[in-house]
């Protein structure tokens, strides 16, 4: 130990300040000190416009109905959000949306939701729209399971007629939900395996850190459960999606056991569909193979 104290004693100056930079960027540029929810998350207003009304009133020409909901989430805070109630049928979509937006931004969801034969309960995250509270992570995953409870207990709605719809960061919600609830499926749409690997997606340099370095409740490791016995899944993902790369849904399809389905949208980018006809086929014929 002395003498290698002794061989950097003479290395030069400007070698050991090269080192002692590298070693700080090192540190600051660490999982620890990046807020990857950050990168997924973003606290969106409540975007209220006067084309809102002209919007809702086309639900009715689905033979919908929309009614303002609010439930609490485990923390006490009120979480808001929509039923689009759908008459003569038991199937209700789990709606969890991407990070910076909210239910305002996703309505366009609902009529595609609504051809496929349920209704749909959009709610937005704490921090999000006009739910109360702050964003994080642990938040809007209790926000999802509570989402849930309202259905069954309010809405009377069994397990097995509940389908987990996630999109984006929502994937991680409805992902975590499968793991704390039974529901009868779950779709992720521009999903991510990991949030570690969604970080290193965006920010290449955190590569370089072991996956032990990341902090653990920031892991959001959705892959782990499919890797085990799960609900019904179908995962859809456009081979143009640069936010959230398409190996994520390919690693996913390869990694988790039966059942699956893979839905890919060929020049599709993030949150894609596809064209209305073929995004309605693949669900009714996800939904009809696997019995809901």
């Amino acid at each position: 130990m002395l003498s290698i104290v002794r061989q950097i004693k003479f290395w030069p100056r400007g070698f050991l300040a090269l080192c002692a930079s590298l070693l700080s960027a090192y540190v600051f540029f660490s999982p620890l000190n990046v807020p990857l929810y950050n990168l997924i998350m973003f606290p969106c207003p409540d975007p209220r416009t006067p084309s809102m009304a002209a919007q809702f009133s086309q639900l009715e020409a689905y033979g919908a109905k929309k009614r303002d909901v609010e439930f609490r989430s485990a923390n006490g805070n009120l979480i808001r959000g929509w039923f689009i109630e759908l008459p003569n049928t038991r199937r209700v979509f789990l709606l969890s949306h991407g990070k910076g937006n909210n239910i305002y931004g996703k309505l366009h969801h609902a009529p595609l939701l609504l051809l496929c034969g349920g209704s749909v309960l959009m709610y937005d995250y704490q921090g999000f729209g006009a739910s109360q509270g702050q964003i994080s992570i642990d938040g809007a995953c209790d926000d999802g399971v509570a989402a849930y409870d309202y259905l069954v207990q309010h809405e009377h709605r069994k397990p097995h007629d509940i389908i987990a719809f996630g999109e984006s960061f929502g994937c991680g919600v409805s992902s975590q939900l499968c793991a704390r609830r039974q529901v009868g499926g779950v779709v992720l749409q521009s999903g991510f395996t990991s949030l570690i690997r969604a970080g290193r997606d965006r920010l290449p340099w955190l590569r370089l850190y072991p996956d032990w370095s990341f902090p653990k409740p920031l892991v959001l490791d959705n892959l782990s459960v499919f890797r085990k016995a799960h609900p019904p899944l179908l995962i859809i993902h456009g081979q143009r999606d640069f936010n959230l790369p398409y190996a994520n849904a390919a690693d996913f399809f390869a990694q988790a056991i039966e059942p699956k389905s893979l839905y890919t949208v060929a020049d599709g980018g993030h949150c894609c569909f596809g064209t209305i006809d073929q995004f309605v086929a693949t669900m009714k014929g996800f939904l009809a193979k696997n019995g809901l």
